[in-house]
């Protein structure tokens, strides 16, 4: 059967741009993958895989000892994938690819804007976990600065635009307890975007977001959405908040 939805994809961002900046987003990512258990073994669905930076940190957390699933529906970002991990097409709002009960643990890291029902997405996930299996989302939050960054700025100077659908606080761990996931906890984190200087900060983000403006527009601009602080060392971190949720599907009895 094939599954169609409205799309709304993420940026496409420079494909060397993690290579070259390797622990801007560390903080962002181990936030989210502290709140599941990851044992040899497991397959993990990484959910809005991009090109597989989340999966790439579970990999080396297992040391190869797990199968990683990443559903990407963005033909430019799937082909980043490596052909460890194994690379779904279907749309984030539904993935008949992965069968029923067949996956220990679900991540999200910052893609549920992507999804166009939030509600099917969540849905999705519990059909695709097994009994006691978890799913662990973060995203930025309607309202927020951060939002406002994406939906503005960057909708205005990256190519493919910008439409994220961010969720409102509650409405992620309230979506949970609707598909029937126990254990919710919902919570907001600082997980700041670090780099050795506010020129690099300022590369990463043209890197990461696929601006196609000159550095120093970003530099003029940045300023008037988000705070960064610089420290004696002359590193720069950006505030990065987001919501982290998690949930339990339920064991069976």
């Amino acid at each position: 059967m094939t599954v169609t939805a409205p799309r709304c994809l993420p940026t496409v961002s420079d494909p060397t741009i993690l290579r070259r900046y390797p622990d801007a987003r560390v903080e962002e990512r181990d936030a989210l993958l502290e709140l599941v258990d990851l044992t040899p073994g497991m397959r993990v669905l990484d959910l809005q895989a991009a090109g597989g930076y989340l999966s790439e940190a579970v990999w080396r957390r297992l040391d190869g000892a797990v199968s990683c699933v990443c559903v990407e529906p963005s033909d430019a970002h799937r082909a980043r994938l490596d052909a460890r991990f194994v690379a779904i097409s279907d749309p984030i709002e539904r993935f008949p690819s992965v069968p029923d009960a067949s996956i220990d643990v679900v991540l999200g890291l910052a893609g549920l804007h992507h999804s166009t029902s939030h509600a099917q997405t969540v849905a999705e996930a519990h059909r695709v976990l097994r009994p006691g299996g978890a799913l662990a989302l973060c995203d930025v939050l309607a309202g927020s600065a951060q939002a406002r960054w994406l939906n503005d700025f960057v909708d205005r100077h990256c190519p493919s635009g910008h439409d994220g659908r961010f969720p409102e606080p509650g409405a992620t761990s309230a979506l949970m307890r609707a598909a029937g996931f126990d254990l919710v906890e919902e919570t907001v984190r600082d997980v700041p975007w670090r780099s050795a200087s506010r020129a690099d900060i300022l590369g990463f983000m043209v890197g990461i977001f696929g601006l196609a403006t000159p550095v120093d527009v970003v530099d003029a601009a940045v300023d008037d959405y988000l705070e960064l602080r610089a420290a004696p060392d002359g590193s720069v971190a950006v505030t990065w908040p987001l919501m982290y949720c998690r949930g339990v599907k339920p064991r069976q009895a």
